[in-house]
């Protein structure tokens, strides 16, 4: 598909990477035009989104884009989050000026939950990219085996790493080379021995059955083109009495079909989601008894500085009977 593939080149003309010189960064370039080392070529900045996805004013929209297959659609977002993973540095310093380096990022993990000590403590596990805080819906207990469904960076594996403790695990499944890179890189910098990372997609998890006891996830699911097998398969590998603690984006109202077919939307967590509804029908033919913990129809505004697309972020639990 021709669309397809233009998609693929523009995103990567977009988010990459010029820098040349030594004294930059090893893992981005200067998107805050601060390059210590004036090797880089002017960039384009994010806009005032929250998103670090989200790149303005350019937008990649093609009306006559034909729907993408589930192949094109995971082969899309692991594009776009490879390029997330291999520019983006921690907010904290490096070749890039603070309080922008992520795209806001930092200033949006506060607001979704996380506090300034987590963020300060593994500063390059997090990129930004969540919609809530999982870890805060429900009790983990030390000596659980947790697994994460997109665990990209490792951000939520290390803070529940940090409650398993020793006698615990903790398993990150992430489909993008990128990200397992970079999680792993974290693990060894920050001395997490409790968790690993593993390739593979959430729609057949490379985990064992009824091997679970609590399943996290951020903002990720609605990035799967097929939620029913996601939830047949987290029902799977949960042991009898798991839980799932999940935030992620779902629909108050549908989308048009632009929307839906909008290529930026998609890999910005709102062209692939289903209406709450939907969802929430999707979770209960799994098996599993919803509980919602709070929704948060504040975070298009958050995102973006509008409030003209019909989302919010859902925080709920989800009880394997």
């Amino acid at each position: 598909m021709k669309n397809y593939y233009s998609l693929i080149l523009a995103l990567s003309a977009t988010y990459g990477a010029t820098c040349c010189g030594a004294n930059c960064c090893q893992s981005c370039c200067c998107q805050s035009n601060d390059c210590k080392s004036n090797c880089c070529q002017p960039q384009k900045k994010y806009s005032q989104n929250k998103n670090p996805l989200i790149i303005q004013p350019t937008k990649v929209v093609s009306p006559e884009l034909k729907k993408l297959t589930d192949t094109e659609i995971k082969d899309l977002v692991k594009q776009s989050y490879s390029v997330v993973a291999e520019s983006s540095c921690a907010c904290s310093g490096g070749c890039c000026s603070s309080g922008g380096c992520c795209g806001g990022g930092a200033d949006l993990s506060q607001y979704i939950g996380y506090t300034a000590e987590e963020l300060a403590t593994i500063p390059d596990a997090n990129l930004g990219l969540g919609c809530g805080h999982p870890i805060k819906l429900g009790e983990i207990k030390e000596g659980d085996t947790i697994l994460d469904l997109g665990s990209g960076a490792g951000i939520d594996c290390f803070l529940a790493a940090r409650k398993v403790g020793a006698t615990g695990s903790v398993i990150g499944v992430d489909m993008t080379d990128a990200m397992l890179k970079k999680a792993r890189e974290n693990a060894q910098k920050y001395g997490f021995k409790n968790v690993e990372f593993r390739k593979g997609d959430i729609e057949q998890l490379p985990i064992a059955n009824s091997s679970i006891d609590i399943i996290i996830s951020n903002c990720v699911i609605n990035l799967a083109p097929d939620k029913t097998k996601v939830f047949n398969e987290a029902y799977r590998v949960l042991k009898s009495g798991g839980k799932m603690y999940v935030s992620d984006v779902v629909l108050l109202k549908e989308l048009s079909k632009e929307q839906r077919n909008d290529a930026n939307l998609i890999c910005e967590c709102i062209g692939g989601a289903l209406l709450e509804s939907d969802y929430i029908d999707k979770l209960n033919q799994a098996g599993f008894t919803v509980q919602i913990v709070d929704e948060d129809k504040e975070i298009c505004e958050k995102w973006f500085n509008h409030t003209e697309l019909p989302i919010a972020s859902l925080k709920f639990i989800a009880f394997k009977k």
